[in-house]
């Protein structure tokens, strides 16, 4: 073949090669007008390129991500749709490739969404295949970093081969190029990926196919590397790329545009390829383009090896000099004067990252960079970061260090370098771990025997000891003394309070007859409790802060409120907490032990909770959803000033739900919770005249997804509920056989409390869309938004909709209004239920159909509990001492609810309970019967907390 003719070759190939796989027949045979010669040569080395490297390229991860099945594709190769495999239960296929397929499934054992690959059967028996199938699955099971897909599963079912990973959500970083990055935002995607590179390499593991498509940042920012389809294990004398690719001798395995230099050459590779390719894609994170990247496969590999591409300042001005020179040493071809490895490229990019967030003068870092390399030209630039500047910036710490009157940034420690243990995997919930100070053991709270107990054990150890045993109430909430000798914690035992015993369980004491969520003074003589608790931010409750000595018993109130959670300060002179403002929005607050006025630290994020001191004082660790899931932010703080010093940065931990920190004494191990928590509709048929349900129940929805107080509407035939998600809650609907699941709202907002208007043409639900929580109204198609309330110093919640459809009951946490529809959000005068007495006030909950009461609970006070409303004679009465969500029965006369995961029914008139024997063993919340009561509806709950190790102290 001349030439010319393998010039037009190669150049049609590299045309089919960037075309979806349903489209390439018909570019081939656009592009080679009518050539049937030249259509079988490109046929023949598309086959071969799709032989050898079709399935390392096509991991469950990638596809996933980025759903590459055309509609042809899944037409033909869905043989597991909807079917069962294994454990797993087969929901849709994600995408196929000539060597595996991607499904989407539901692990039933372990109640958790997969990306479940498998190897199709007319392969099976190709040992060379199954054998890079294995590997793919062994390379990266081994590794354990949260910036590493996780693989939960690898094996066979009736002959197949398959890999269940994890169902990683989120976008590619081919998707955010272009998009508002900043500078500071791309250093932490790039620093995030080394991090999981250096954990790979130290394994003896090569990624070799770094790219955009193959790092996803998750909502919460948090990065994820796929795809290790294309790994060599380095410790094990691997074939070489060649080799590797006998079936098609001469293709080179790889995405040319990210190949190393040894890659294009075809000579041995190791780590440092993978240091190369991060490059490009830093490269191309500020830019917007790919340094090498040409028209043609030759035309890119020739840059590869003989072109130096412009600095990436000149492309993009808002590009440090100090930048340039990083990129300048990860693309030197001559592999032993690059970086030689991650943690060199990582430490250099923290570097200017720190420099970037800690100055004052340099705003570039958290401005947006744009959304092209044009953009980029036509943008006057700011700032000037020649190389006079980047000297400044490297003084500004040195300069910001000696400045009278300023305090210093403490250095912290990077996280992303400990290991990741998990330390319980008991089935349900173990929380509220305690480390000790000397770091070696830890208590916690677990389930056992039907309550809550406090269990002792040692890190790396497997038995935990009871310590509370001997106790048949709820103890929780543990906490080491400083000097690790004894362990204050919450206890129901003797009416509740606060009980201090020794480190061994040794002789309880009672030392207040209230509290929750102790911490201790420096000192160890006192103790600072809320009068309220929460283990997750979700109902706001009023709640004090009290500090109580220990010695002499004395109580002394610190502040009122909505004031949780407290922690002490390592050298006594702040308290923090967090709070719940009227909006809704909870913040995290610190005060000093004497009283005085809070200085309120955060401002961004709807949900910041659960403040923890670093033990040297300098950092202040807490809870946020400000990055989308609910992760640990951490920022530097004046102990004595309160002054924050520092812009909050993130703690990496690999789940999406994070709670319950505690540190060491040295600060090398952190301790915590990791929650996993589901919520599904499920739905039995039911004799509302006998109360008993008829025939097993069924499931209405599951998996990943948590539903909230589901309501039927009035004809029975869709279901509205609350969706729970990591950023926000909006409200569903769906069929009432679970079918055509749809968003009514689908946005950035908190959306709760769904109610059917009686005519089932609009719901109405509480949402902070206004600012704080008020009450809306939708019609049921989702149209005409349209906002009823609008209060003044409190929110609006919890709304029912009265029978007549012309009055709504809704509260605001401290007193139940009736509101009239028929009058403008202007002209509104509404109806004030009378306060119950005792401190209390009345939460409606729900009418009953003749309009004549209300059922809810008191709450607040010290007569709470679920009671009636009767709105002739405007009375209570108050029925037991729960505080539930319940609901009428079509007799207007008994009322449905749960407790304790348990269904009972209750007759307001002679104060019977009978608790549905016949649903004992299903988990019951938020049960409902239709308006016809032949059906009973309820939520499924299903959570998983384990306790996990951050640990700094190992090499």
């Amino acid at each position: 073949m001349n030439a010319d003719r393998w010039n037009r070759v190669d150049e049609l190939l590299d045309a089919v090669l960037d075309s979806p796989p349903a489209e390439r027949e018909r570019i081939l045979s656009e592009k080679a007008n009518g050539d049937e010669d030249l259509i079988r040569e490109v046929r023949s080395l598309l086959r071969a390129q799709i032989g050898a490297d079709a399935f390392l390229e096509t991991s469950a991860i990638r596809v996933a991500a980025r759903n590459l099945a055309d509609d042809d594709t899944v037409a033909s190769k869905a043989f597991l749709w909807n079917k069962t495999f294994g454990t797993f239960r087969v929901e849709k296929l994600l995408g196929a490739g000539g060597m595996g397929e991607v499904y989407l499934a539901q692990d039933e054992k372990l109640e958790r969404k997969v990306a479940l690959k498998i190897l199709p059967a007319e392969y099976i028996s190709s040992d060379d295949r199954v054998r890079r199938f294995q590997l793919e699955a062994r390379s990266v099971s081994i590794l354990n970093h949260p910036n590493i897909v996780t693989v939960y599963d690898v094996g066979t079912v009736d002959g197949l081969s398959y890999i269940a990973t994890e169902y990683v959500e989120g976008k590619t970083v081919r998707e955010l190029i272009g998009s508002d990055l900043t500078v500071s935002d791309v250093l932490t995607i790039v620093m995030q990926a080394c991090e999981a590179l250096s954990i790979a390499h130290a394994a003896g593991i090569i990624h070799r196919d770094i790219k955009p498509e193959n790092i996803m940042v998750r909502p919460d920012g948090y990065v994820k590397i796929l795809d290790f389809g294309l790994v060599k294990l380095s410790g094990e004398s691997p074939p070489t790329i060649t080799t590797l690719a006998q079936t098609a001798k001469g293709i080179i395995i790889g995405t040319p545009a990210y190949m190393s230099p040894e890659q294009v050459a075809d000579e041995k590779v190791d780590h440092r390829t993978d240091l190369w390719s991060i490059g490009i894609v830093l490269y191309e994170l500020l830019t917007g383009v790919n340094p090498y990247k040409r028209e043609t496969r030759q035309a890119t590999f020739h840059a590869i090896l003989s072109l130096d591409p412009p600095p990436a300042s000149s492309i993009n001005p808002e590009v440090p000099s100090a930048l340039d020179h990083i990129l300048e040493k990860a693309l030197e071809k001559d592999a032993d004067l690059s970086y030689q490895n991650a943690s060199d490229l990582r430490s250099d990019l923290k570097r200017i990252k720190r420099i970037f967030d800690s100055s004052d003068s340099n705003h570039a870092s958290s401005r947006p960079m744009g959304t092209a390399a044009a953009s980029f030209r036509s943008r006057r630039p700011m700032y000037f970061f020649g190389s006079t500047a980047v000297l400044i910036l490297l003084l500004i710490p040195a300069w910001f260090y000696f400045l009278p009157g300023t305090t210093p940034v403490a250095d912290a420690p990077d996280w992303s370098l400990a290991q990741n243990v998990q330390l319980t995997d008991a089935a349900g919930t173990e929380f509220y771990p305690s480390l000790s100070p000397d770091g070696k053991s830890y208590v916690y709270a677990a389930e056992s025997n039907g309550h809550y107990d406090i269990f002792f054990e040692r890190i790396g150890g497997k038995n935990p000891r009871n310590l509370t045993e001997g106790s048949l109430s709820d103890d929780t909430q543990p906490v080491f003394s400083p000097d690790g000798e004894r362990i204050a914690f919450r206890s129901d035992r003797h009416s509740g309070g606060i009980f201090v015993m020794g480190a061994s369980g040794e002789n309880p004491r009672r030392v207040a007859d209230f509290g929750f969520h102790p911490s201790w003074s420096p000192d160890g003589k006192a103790i600072v409790v809320s009068t309220h608790f929460q283990h997750t931010p979700q109902v706001r409750y009023p709640s004090a802060l009290w500090i109580i000595d220990l010695e002499s018993g004395d109580k002394r109130l610190l502040i009122e409120g909505f004031a949780v959670q407290p922690a002490w300060s390592p050298a006594g002179h702040l308290i923090a907490y967090w709070f719940t403002e009227s909006g809704g929005r909870r913040d995290i607050a610190v005060v000093s032990p004497n009283g005085g006025e809070p200085i309120v630290l955060t401002d961004a994020g709807n949900t910041n909770w659960n403040p923890v001191w670093s033990p040297d004082g300098t950092h202040l660790y807490f809870a946020s959803d400000r990055g989308g899931s609910m992760a640990f932010w951490r920022v530097a703080i004046d102990e004595r000033s309160g002054k924050t010093l520092s812009p909050p940065e993130i703690v990496s931990t690999p789940a999406n739900f994070n709670r319950h920190l505690s540190f060491s004494r040295d600060n090398k191990r952190m301790i915590y919770v990791q929650t996993t928590n589901q919520s599904n509709l499920k739905s039995v048929g039911f004799n509302s005249d006998t109360g008993k349900p008829i025939g097993e129940p069924v499931w209405i929805t599951q998996g990943d997804r948590e539903l909230h107080l589901p309501e039927l509407s009035p004809d029975g035939t869709t279901y509205a509920a609350r969706l729970i998600t990591r950023t926000q809650e909006d409200i569903v609907l769906m069929n009432a056989d679970g079918s055509n699941s749809r968003e009514l709202t689908s946005d950035r907002f908190f959306d709760r409390y769904p109610r059917w208007s009686p005519d089932g043409r609009s719901l109405i639900f509480a949402s902070d869309r206004s600012g704080k929580y008020e009450i809306w109204k939708i019609d049921a198609d989702g149209s005409n938004l349209r906002q009823l309330t609008s209060t003044e110093d409190h929110a609006a919640s919890i709304p029912a909709w009265g029978p007549d459809g012309l009055r709504i009951s809704f509260d605001d946490a401290q007193q139940s209004y009736i509101l009239n529809l028929t009058k403008s959000v202007t002209e509104q005068n509404w109806e004030t239920l009378p306060h119950p007495g005792l401190g209390s006030y009345f939460r409606a909950w729900d009418w009953s159909s003749d309009g004549k009461k209300l059922i809810g609970y008191f709450e607040g006070g010290t007569d709470d509990g679920l009671a009636v409303y009767y709105f002739e004679t405007k009375s209570y009465k108050r029925l037991n001492d729960l505080t539930r969500f319940p609901y009428w029965l079509p007799d207007d006369r008994r009322v449905i609810y749960s407790d304790g995961d348990r269904a009972f029914i209750l007759d307001t008139e002679s104060g019977r309970t009978t608790q549905i024997e016949e649903l004992a063993k299903e988990r019951i919340r938020h049960p409902r019967v239709s308006n016809d009561g032949t059906l009973l509806y309820y939520t499924y709950p299903s959570s998983e907390s384990d306790i996990w190790l951050l640990d700094l102290t190992q090499p």
